[in-house]
């Protein structure tokens, strides 16, 4: 199974949409599917009494009404990376660098404070990666559209839902062979 993490200001709506992704290929069996935040803007969040603006909070009604129209429906209430994500994940997306920064920062933290070990740190990857349309190739970022108007919650849903096609596609081919690989190298013991 794999452990799939988003965070950032849109990881609630890369979880919907990867969840629904997901679901419609009939491969739930297969994917841990969660989002966190990377502390919404708090320098001090992963550290033990740090803040953390969102905690708490249900996604923003903009956002859940702009998934809702697309039938996603965003029902994760945020919290904050922690250790045990990194110990738990195969695979953490994040929205764009800076929240790729803070979850290394915070990995780095809590190494020092004995709450992660060395190989515990599992692949980052930048969402964006798997934006491949003319459209939207080479964007390096899922933008944050709660400071700007309705287009802007519109433009995160299809960058999203495109990345996460991408995505389930390069996984499931990664899955595919290695399980091939497995029943292969099964095949040579017998």
């Amino acid at each position: 199974m794999l452990r799939f993490e988003a965070t950032g200001s849109s990881s609630p709506t890369a979880e919907a949409v990867f969840r629904a992704e997901v679901e419609r290929a009939g491969l739930s069996e297969h994917y841990f599917i969660d989002s966190c935040g990377t502390g919404g803007g708090s320098e001090d969040w992963y550290r033990k009494g740090g803040f953390n603006y969102n905690l708490g909070n249900p996604s923003d009604e903009r956002t859940a009404r702009a998934a809702k129209r697309r039938g996603y429906y965003l029902t994760s209430i945020s919290r904050p990376l922690a250790p045990e994500d990194l110990v738990d994940s195969a695979l953490i997306l994040v929205m764009e660098r800076r929240n790729e920064l803070a979850v290394l920062e915070a990995a780095e933290h809590w190494r020092s404070e004995g709450l992660l070990s060395v190989a515990a740190l599992p692949r980052i990857e930048n969402l964006p990666r798997y934006l491949r349309s003319a459209r939207f190739g080479g964007l390096d970022t899922i933008p944050d559209p709660y400071f700007g108007g309705p287009d802007g919650f519109e433009t995160v849903l299809d960058l999203v839902e495109e990345a996460c096609v991408n995505l389930l596609t390069d996984l499931e081919a990664q899955r595919m062979g290695s399980e091939s690989g497995a029943g292969e190298a099964q095949e040579q013991q017998a």
